[in-house]
């Protein structure tokens, strides 16, 4: 048995017992040089005079290492130069990068030459100044993102030696004419080696400030108030100013599905639009996000079991409320296109729930149609934990934006490409979202033990992989305009899944006007439709889709166009690949009808819910609908839904294949 009890995402998330932080990643066995570090007997020398560089070296775990046959470079040699054993003799005054360089690794630190004579034996600099919107990396070079979160510049100020005198530090921000638009004044103190896990002082931009014209500069003590050798290494960048980089990425939209579980008493998952934001704070603090836009849609009911108490949330039962979902998705519509996230509340009775949530990851680079954008989790105020319900919001649309799972927490499947051992994140985080929206008096530092967002520990943040690939993946799918564009037409929806490589499912098929959504990318299975003397109507070649928990359950979703002479002939549907062949035949003499009137069984509750069915009780799937909004779907011939008096529904029943319609009112 699995021990989910230790993470924190999709693991057993209680309701009475706090989860805990992830399992400590094994070490590995064999030390492997992958950091060098440079340090010197002083960081500072008058001309004329020397300071003894050395280098020692860290593993991937970070043990120490001994380093050898070192290679000493000086990026400013008419400032400073560095023999072969490390000497370095102070040349002029002002900088050097002084360069340690062993078995393909480097590393490097700086000494600051003072003049010899006539000074007060001390230096004032910045050495560094970034931008950030979260999360960044080292080098500085993750774009700021327009129209979304604000900025802050961190700014890394030294003093040698180490000097506790406040100094004064100003950042301009200009036009693309050259014009100062803002400047802000900070106080800082110095640091003998500052670091952007506790910058010297932080600057915040609003949103409304981040430009691609635009341009920055830091500069520390404009007015010369305080006593420093070297006044060149007071402005940052060094020869002027730097551009500010920023890119655009397309609005997201979310719509917030309450799930009703009929299964279980109709417990349906709370959200409004108060604690649409509670939702949201992990989500807008640390992805790449411009223009963001979330609303609650209609109520959804699914006849998914959550299990037995005390202990639920199976993968079986994630798997299918998120099918359902994603097929009212992909037949909506109004919003195919945004990201549907259902809130799940876990009936009365459970303080366990193996998976917080669960999720569809795009393959194939794939940013739109089924299997993309589709995504459910327990809400809010349920966990212990009062942070886990809105990091669920941020690692589930994660997934949606092609991540997948970072290996902190023994998280399942994860990408083996993610780079730090352990799956936390490789460069110190900012909380900048909370600043810019009054919830903290500066953007605090987030550590670099942090987990990272699509791992399973706790806390969470983002790390500059996952940001750079979301962020790479949101750039791709600008044009939006391909499936929104096509006409409603008449349409078979096929949906199923291969479980374990060796098993296929074929869920009942509806007949629906819709809008097509067919396979991007051809794949090792196909999808056929025979006729009764088993002539091929339609053939596709797909790949199923991927789950973000379940890899062995592959779903796949198909909108196929259907003439009406197509429709007539139709007996039988048919997948074909690695795991087999599956067939739904039609029944011999099936007649799909509803009753004349719409069927209502019982009172409605409180919630307003109806229970609906189909005339033929042997039906072996019905699908209903309030215009172009599914409210819900199910196998077999009964559904319950929520609707409101006066709604025209169109409820659809099928015999696996082939399936009739009729509207009626709700009384």
């Amino acid at each position: 048995m699995k021990n989910w009890h230790v993470s924190l995402l999709a693991c057993a998330a209680l309701a009475g017992i706090s989860c805990g932080g992830g399992e400590t990643p094994t070490p590995t066995s064999t030390s492997v040089l992958t950091t060098i570090v440079v340090s010197f007997t002083t960081p500072t020398v008058t001309v004329g005079l020397t300071s003894l560089a050395s280098a020692s070296g860290r593993d991937q775990n970070g043990a120490a290492l001994s380093v050898s046959a070192v290679a000493w470079t000086s990026s400013a040699p008419a400032v400073a130069t560095v023999n072969a054993s490390g000497t370095v003799t102070g040349v002029s005054p002002g900088e050097a990068l002084i360069t340690a360089s062993s078995a393909g690794k480097q590393g490097a630190a700086t000494v600051v030459v003072l003049p010899s004579s006539g000074t007060s034996g001390r230096d004032f600099s910045i050495v560094d100044a970034q931008l950030t919107q979260g999360v960044q990396t080292a080098d500085g070079s993750i774009p700021m993102v327009l129209d979304g979160n604000a900025a802050v510049v961190n700014v890394l100020v030294r003093s040698v030696p180490a000097i506790t005198t406040p100094t004064q530090v100003v950042l301009r921000v200009f036009d693309a004419a050259g014009a100062v638009i803002r400047s802000d004044t900070a106080v800082a103190s110095g640091s003998a080696a500052p670091t952007y896990d506790a910058p010297s002082v932080q600057f915040l931009l609003p949103a409304s400030l981040l430009k691609t014209a635009r341009r920055w500069q830091v500069v520390r003590d404009p007015k010369h108030l305080v006593n420093d050798d070297i006044e060149s290494n007071d402005v940052f960048p060094r020869t002027g100013t730097s551009a500010l980089v920023a890119v655009a990425v397309p609005p997201l939209s979310i719509r917030f599905i309450p799930i009703v579980l009929a299964a279980h008493g109709n417990v349906v998952g709370a959200i409004t639009s108060a604690t649409i934001p509670q939702y949201l704070r992990t989500l807008l603090s640390i992805h790449p996000l411009g223009v963001v836009s979330a609303h609650i849609g209609p109520t959804m009911t699914t006849n998914a079991n959550f299990g037995t108490p005390p202990s639920g949330g199976a993968a079986s039962f994630w798997q299918q409320v998120i099918a359902e979902i994603d097929l009212a998705r992909t037949l909506d519509t109004v919003e195919p296109n945004a990201n549907w996230f259902g809130v799940v509340m876990p009936p009365p009775g459970f303080s366990n729930t193996s998976y917080g949530g669960f999720s569809y990851i795009p393959s194939n680079g794939s940013a739109f149609g089924p299997g993309t954008r589709t995504s459910a989790a327990v809400q809010i105020n349920w966990f212990t934990r009062p942070t886990q319900a809105r990091d669920l919001v941020a690692h589930e649309i994660g997934h949606t934006f092609g991540r997948q799972h970072a290996p902190c927490g023994n998280a399942t499947t994860p990408d083996p490409a993610y780079p730090i051992p352990g799956g936390t994140i490789e460069q110190a985080g900012h909380d900048v979202f909370a600043w810019a929206n009054l919830l903290a008096g500066s953007a605090a530092t987030i550590p670099t033990s942090t987990g990272d967002v699509m791992g399973y520990c706790f806390p969470v943040w983002s790390s500059a992989y996952t940001y750079k690939h979301a962020l790479a993946f949101r750039g791709t799918s600008v044009v939006l305009a391909a499936r929104t564009a096509e006409p409603m037409t008449r349409t078979l929806v096929v949906r199923g899944s291969i479980t374990d490589g060796n098993r296929i499912t074929i869920e009942p098929s509806f007949t629906v006007a819709a809008r097509p959504a067919l396979p991007d990318h051809p794949g090792a299975y196909t999808l056929e439709a025979l006729g009764a003397d088993g002539h091929v109507l339609f053939s596709h070649s797909f790949e199923p889709s991927m789950l973000d928990h379940a890899p062995n359950i592959r779903p796949f979703l198909f909108v196929v166009p259907i003439t009406p002479d197509m429709e007539t002939a139709l007996t039988s549907i048919v997948v074909r690949g690695p795991a087999g062949i599956q067939r739904v035949v039609r029944p011999a003499g099936s007649s799909v009808a509803l009753r004349d009137q719409l069927p209502v069984q019982g009172t409605r509750d409180a919630n307003g819910l109806l229970d609906i069915s189909c005339a033929d009780l042997s039906s072996r799937g019905i699908l209903v609908l309030n215009g172009g909004a599914v409210l819900g779907s199910a196998t077999g011939a009964s559904l319950r839904v929520a609707a409101e008096r006066g709604a025209a529904l169109t409820i659809i029943c099928s015999d696996g294949v082939r399936s009739q319609s009729s509207v009626a009112t709700v009384p």
